[in-house]
């Protein structure tokens, strides 16, 4: 217990480091497919639930805060405080049928706690990344009118979410919860002229920032039903609310000249200050599970996003966005729980596909991905160390597009420790 006692303080120390951080996360990758709605929302999630494909609509652990749905907080021990931390690194690989390019991340996917509040209410609480923006594309025209000058697009940024969570469960085996979430981040878009082989024009740029502040809620609900043998069957159901994002927003559009790699403005055309909102989808999903306890868990998740219902402003049209159906098949086997640490260790795998959220020029940018993982425990701990090790493959190279094919590395660590009990003395 001193072993676990240690990885939260460490934990906790890491926490104040980080959090400061979380929403300044900076990033190599450029995705041009992350200019369509809030940017890529195919974030690394958790290394367990990852390696498995994705699922988890059906997964209950007392050593594992899972998120995807929050009836599973009912997992946690009456006693017990989970905790449970996760980074990953992605390398990025851009390809069509003339270049290719690549690029890394590597950034927090998680910080997360579960405890109980009675035997039938258990609560969660934690933060980490919803979407992520980063894009350039240029193009650079010689005419009679302008001669040779280069129009640049860029984006950056992304939202975060912290989130607390309630399950209650009347039973072993029905468990209901929600998530009350707080969506927070920023939304860069800059379109630029310059003319490089001119130092009498200047370049102009404009800019808009999104600062988006709002709460979301989304429910959830886990069934079980025992077989005589001892195995289970489960599903697993979450529904989340379409939301209304506020945002602040400012508009900049300003002459500059560069020398020497710096840029000086010399004169602001226009500034403005506006309230705007984006309308965010609602979304389903449902799970099946096969499991036997400690042994076992094969899973089938799918979820349905009506991205044609989403809008950015009032003024930015969706056509590019279509309905997204994604389905996920995952398993986890442990040879035994008490053989020897080999036997010990949990084996993951999955598959994923979607068939995408965008379709651009009249192409669906769908998406493979498989994957593997381990569970390591920690010897006399109650400390498991989750690696995730992903390949996804993104878009086509077709019809003037681009694939992006993705390799992903994810660790978490999460851990269990008796807190909430009073001590006997003789």
């Amino acid at each position: 217990m001193l072993k676990n006692r240690f990885f939260f303080f460490v934990a906790f120390i890491a926490i104040i480091m980080i959090l400061p951080n979380v929403a300044k996360a900076q990033t190599s990758l450029s995705s041009p497919y992350s200019r369509f709605g809030i940017g890529n929302t195919s974030i690394f999630n958790n290394a367990i639930n990852n390696s498995m494909g994705g699922v988890g609509y059906t997964m209950k652990r007392n050593n594992h805060v899972n998120y995807l749905n929050p009836a599973s907080y009912s997992g946690v021990d009456t006693t017990s405080l989970v905790f449970d931390i996760g980074f990953y690194s992605e390398w990025m690989y851009l390809s069509t049928d003339k270049y290719k390019s690549k690029g890394n991340n590597t950034n927090l996917s998680h910080i997360l706690i579960g405890f109980p509040i009675s035997k039938h209410i258990k609560m969660a609480a934690g933060i980490m990344p919803m979407s992520s923006v980063q894009y350039t594309t240029s193009q650079t025209i010689t005419d009679s009118l302008l001669g040779t000058h280069k129009t640049e697009y860029t984006g950056d940024g992304g939202l975060n979410k912290a989130l607390i969570g309630l399950a209650y469960s009347p039973s072993n085996n029905l468990a209901i919860g929600t998530n009350i979430e707080y969506l927070f981040g920023n939304y860069y878009k800059a379109s630029t002229i310059s003319f490089p082989d001119s130092s009498y024009m200047y370049s102009t740029r404009k800019e808009q920032n999104y600062h988006i502040n709002a709460f979301n809620v989304n429910f959830g609900i886990q069934y079980f039903h025992p077989l005589s043998n001892g195995d289970k069957l489960g599903i697993g159901a979450v529904y989340n609310l379409p939301m209304i994002l506020p945002t602040d927003n400012i508009l900049k559009h300003y002459t500059f000249t560069t020398s020497a790699g710096l840029e000086y403005i010399k004169d602001s055309i226009q500034e403005l200050s506006s309230n705007g909102k984006i309308k965010y989808p609602q979304s389903f999903g449902l799970g099946f599970s096969y499991e036997r306890p400690n042994r076992f868990y094969l899973a089938l998740d799918g979820n349905y996003t009506k991205w044609s219902e989403f809008l950015f402003q009032d003024n930015y049209p969706n056509s590019n966005l279509v309905d997204d159906l994604r389905i996920s098949l995952g398993g986890e086997y442990r040879p035994n729980p008490y053989g020897n640490y080999l036997q010990k260790i949990a084996y993951r795998a999955g598959f994923t596909y979607d068939n995408g959220m965008l379709n651009v020029k009249d192409t669906r940018i769908n998406q493979l991905g498989v994957s593997l993982g381990l569970g390591l425990p920690i010897k006399k701990s109650n400390t498991m160390i989750n690696i995730s090790l992903e390949y996804m493959k993104r878009g086509t190279i077709e019809n003037g597009l681009i694939r992006e094919d993705y390799l992903r590395l994810g660790i978490s660590f999460s851990a269990k420790d008796l807190w909430f009990f009073k001590r006997k003395y003789q």
